[in-house]
């Protein structure tokens, strides 16, 4: 999609302005989401995908995917397509710096865009489009995510959020009233300190008994929790762990341990056996420990429907059919993205009048040189298929100790075409039974190659 700058000129001779951010955005207020003169809720649905919720939006009337995420705060823009065009309106430059140990990120501030979330909109709405490929979570996905958005949604509303049933209902808050629900939890939502990001009280076990944390609710997290080492409290990193790929942030990728740990409380709704990460502390210097334990993202959230009013600075927690299902994590090592695309080209025999025949190349001298397949060209079939490559290898992993590369690009997987998976189905591979055979075909440098391994628990 092609990117069309309103205003944008003038602001390069300007000085720039570098903003220091820790994941959420702290800019000024902008004109809040509303809904339609005479309503007072809305209905979107929603596709979950890696844990994450996917809404459709409508940004200066083109049609986008976004991360519905409650720990940003701002609407943020990091992919588009090129085939269309988007009009960003007043840009100005600015450097972000957030999770991660590289340079800051240089994005655009555009205002007074028109952003709609089914049949609520802002009229006056700020994005800021971020340029580092390295944030881009559509090869993440395995399809188009254009963006992220969290406060500047949740803060006038109350969302129902059913992970069941991938549905999001939106109320006014003057006309919503609560029901009684006896298996219901609710708590206070903590959005002090003009933040714009909600914290969550829960109760960690540890060797000492259940320690008070005080975690992000972050909903753009495909994790299920994470963790800050604080001896202080009894936040120590279990023996039973391993060096790991965690994520991206908007400065690089972050490493660090991850473990299975015994337990959270969040009321009285036990979790058990989580699988947890400890980032290095490389990457969060500048946040406040005191203040902040960690973050619980979307494979603990997706365990309950949610009503999150940040109006009313509340949340409510309602189990639902995923509450007992047991965490997983990668076994294989292996890190697979989406890599683009690609131009198939296969002999389609039905369509053919004839099988392809053979033609002879020669020379003027009477040699024969080569020989080529020749055929009618209808009689092959063109299509565009998903490419992946592998883009983190664990080292000792089974992959590892396999023999595959970071860089590969994955052609077959247990026999199938890499290209008929989803990426999620292909990834769920890598979460299954210990023991599972996986066999991979990979390109590496023009050159095919074959590898087996067999997925280990570490922990």
């Amino acid at each position: 999609m092609e990117i069309l700058y309103r205003d944008f000129y003038h602001f390069l001779k300007e000085k720039t302005l570098i903003l220091l951010l820790l994941i959420s955005f702290t800019f000024n207020a902008q004109e809040s989401f509303r809904l339609p003169l005479g309503k007072t809720s809305d209905k979107i649905k929603f596709t979950l995908a890696n844990n994450l919720i996917i809404i459709p939006v409508e940004l200066n009337g083109v049609p986008l995917s976004f991360i519905l995420d409650t720990g940003v705060g701002s609407t943020i823009l990091f992919s588009i397509d090129k085939r269309e065009s988007l009009e960003l309106k007043n840009a100005s430059r600015i450097y972000l710096r957030g999770l991660g140990n590289e340079e800051p990120a240089e994005a655009i501030k555009s205002t007074n865009n028109e952003l709609r979330i089914g049949n609520t909109y802002s009229d006056d709405h700020t994005v800021y489009m971020i340029f580092d490929e390295s944030m881009n979570f559509s090869p993440m996905m395995g399809f188009p995510v254009h963006g992220i958005i969290g406060y500047d949604f949740f803060k006038k509303f109350i969302f129902d959020i059913n992970y069941s049933k991938q549905l999001i209902k939106i109320y006014n808050p003057a006309s919503y009233t609560y029901k009684k629900c006896k298996k219901c939890y609710q708590s206070d939502l903590n959005l002090g300190n003009k933040r714009k990001r909600p914290m969550i009280k829960a109760k960690y076990k540890t060797d000492k008994g259940l320690v008070d944390v005080n975690l992000l609710l972050d909903s753009g997290s495909s994790s299920a929790l994470w963790l800050f080492e604080n001896p202080d409290l009894g936040l120590t990193v279990p023996e039973n762990s391993f060096d790991d790929f965690l994520g991206t942030g908007f400065n690089g990728v972050i490493y660090g341990k991850k473990t299975k740990v015994e337990g959270l409380n969040i009321g009285d709704f036990e979790i058990k056996d989580i699988t947890a990460s400890f980032p290095d502390s490389l990457y969060i210097q500048g946040i406040s420990l005191r203040s902040r334990q960690g973050s619980i993202g979307g494979s603990v959230l997706k365990r309950f429907n949610l009503i999150i009013d940040y109006p009313n600075k509340k949340i409510t927690y309602r189990k639902n059919r995923f509450f007992n299902k047991p965490f997983y994590y990668n076994m294989s090592g292996l890190t697979i993205q989406h890599d683009g695309v690609r131009i198939a080209k296969d002999y389609n025999i039905r369509k053919a009048p004839s099988r392809p025949s053979l033609d002879f190349v020669i020379r003027d001298n009477g040699k024969i040189v080569t020989n080529v397949l020749k055929a009618d060209a209808s009689s092959f079939v063109y299509s565009l298929e998903p490419e992946y490559k592998i883009t983190e290898v664990r080292p000792e992993s089974p992959a590892a100790l396999a023999g595959l590369l970071k860089g590969d690009n994955v052609l077959e997987v247990n026999g199938r075409p890499a290209s008929s998976y989803q990426l999620s189905d292909l990834n769920d591979l890598f979460y299954s039974e210990e023991g599972k055979k996986i066999s991979i075909k990979v390109e590496r440098l023009g050159v095919e190659m074959k590898f087996t391994f067999y997925l280990k628990k570490v922990i």
